[in-house]
C-alpha cells in the first residue's frame, strides 16, 4: 500500500516567493498543509529546515525539507511530473526560463530597494533619482527576453493552455507593479513603452489560477 504523502509549505501569505510554490502546488493539484511564519519571530521548525538561509518559503516533503523557491518549484515538477509539466522538455527552453528567472530575481529587488532609497514617503516626492535609470533598463531588458519565450510557447500569452516555470517565477510580482509605479510615478510597464511585457502581465491577470493566489 502507497504511503499517504506528507506535504508541508513554510510560507508568508504575501511574500511572492512563497505564493510561487502555492502556484505549482495549485496546478499540480497537491494537497498540503500552509504554515503561516513570522519572519520577524522565526519558528524552530523554519529554522531546523533552513538552517543556512534561515528563510521561507520551504516545502517540507515526507519529512525532507527542500528551501528556495525555484527550487522548490523544479522538486516539485520532477516529483509530481503528471500534467501540468511546469519546466519545458526541451534543454534549451529550461536554459532560457531559468536564465530569465534568475535575472529577474537578480535585478528586480535590487532595483526596487534602489528607487525606494531617494522616495520621501513624507512628501512624496524623490529626494533623488537613485535606481530610476536601473528600473528603466531592468524593464527594457525584460522586454526584450519576452518575444523569443513567446514564440517558444514558454509564457502565459494568447491562450496558451497552462502556467510554466516562467509564469510561476513572475506572476506574484504583478500585484507589485501598479502600486509602486502608481506610488513613484516610474510608468514603464504600460503598452507604449514595454508593450511585450504589458501583454504578459495582462494575460497573468485572466489566469484564474494566477487570481486565486494573488492577494487582493
Amino acid at each position: 500500500m502507497k504511503r499517504e504523502e506528507e506535504v508541508k509549505l513554510l510560507s508568508a501569505s504575501t511574500g511572492p516567493y512563497g505564493l510561487r510554490v502555492q502556484l505549482a502546488l495549485q496546478l499540480k493539484g497537491i494537497q498540503y498543509q500552509y504554515v503561516e511564519e513570522n519572519t520577524f519571530n522565526k519558528s524552530e521548525l523554519l529554522l531546523r529546515s533552513n538552517p543556512v538561509y534561515k528563510k521561507i518559503p520551504v516545502l517540507i516533503h515526507n519529512g525532507t525539507p527542500i528551501c528556495e523557491s525555484r527550487i522548490i518549484i523544479e522538486y516539485i515538477d520532477e516529483t509530481w511530473p503528471t500534467p501540468p509539466l511546469l519546466l519545458p522538455s526541451h534543454s534549451y527552453d529550461r536554459y532560457l526560463v531559468r536564465f530569465w528567472a534568475d535575472f529577474f530575481d537578480q535585478k528586480f529587488i535590487e532595483v526596487l530597494g534602489l528607487v525606494l532609497s531617494g522616495w520621501s514617503f513624507e512628501t512624496k516626492t524623490f529626494t533623488s533619482g537613485k535606481g530610476q535609470d536601473e528600473y528603466a533598463q531592468m524593464a527594457m531588458t525584460m522586454e526584450s527576453g519576452i518575444p523569443e519565450m513567446e514564440r517558444r510557447g514558454l509564457i502565459y500569452v494568447e491562450g496558451k493552455a497552462c502556467l510554466g516555470y516562467m509564469d510561476l517565477c513572475f506572476a506574484p510580482y504583478i500585484a507589485l507593479f501598479g502600486p509602486f509605479e502608481e506610488l513613484t510615478g516610474l510608468r514603464l510597464l504600460g503598452s507604449d513603452k514595454c508593450p511585450n511585457l504589458h501583454k504578459w502581465i495582462q494575460s497573468l491577470l485572466t489566469n484564474e489560477d494566477v487570481k486565486l493566489t494573488l492577494p487582493d
